[in-house]
């Protein structure tokens, strides 16, 4: 009688175990599938950006490329900030926008880089071609 009791307790930890294991395995299957839908999300945001700049300022091929990974990375960052429970993302999100405008500066000339800025701030009319060129 007390070995088949051990046993039904033996079983009984082991399913608590199984299911809290499946449990576990759910979510993170679960974090980690948004986490790629969001990059794509991301992505595409970007690659749409980067081309209407190109388009509007006239940067070369490899300049785009260079942005697009920026910003890429740029958004990805700034994600993993604002979900930061133990960080100030004020302060990580000011550092990383530093940080991406630094980046930008390197890979940009000055004058693309003033008429980038200027059209993702709304500062010009995108559609104003007398400016950008």
């Amino acid at each position: 009688m007390f070995e088949v009791n051990i046993n039904n307790q033996i079983w009984t930890v082991m399913k608590k175990f199984i299911i809290l294991s499946t449990f576990i395995f759910v979510i993170i299957a679960s974090a980690m599938t948004q986490s790629s839908i969001t990059e794509n999300v991301f992505r595409e945001s970007v690659n749409r950006k980067v081309l209407r700049m190109q388009q509007s300022i006239g940067f070369d091929e490899q300049k785009a490329e260079q942005l697009k990974v920026l910003e890429l990375n740029y958004l990805l960052d700034v994600q993993k900030a604002e979900t930061c429970f133990l960080c100030n993302s004020k302060k990580k999100i000011e550092k990383l926008k530093n940080k991406r405008d630094e980046d930008f500066q390197r890979v940009l000339s000055r004058d693309e880089y003033i008429k980038y800025l200027s059209i993702e701030n709304n500062l010009i009319n995108e559609n104003n071609r007398l400016w950008l060129k």
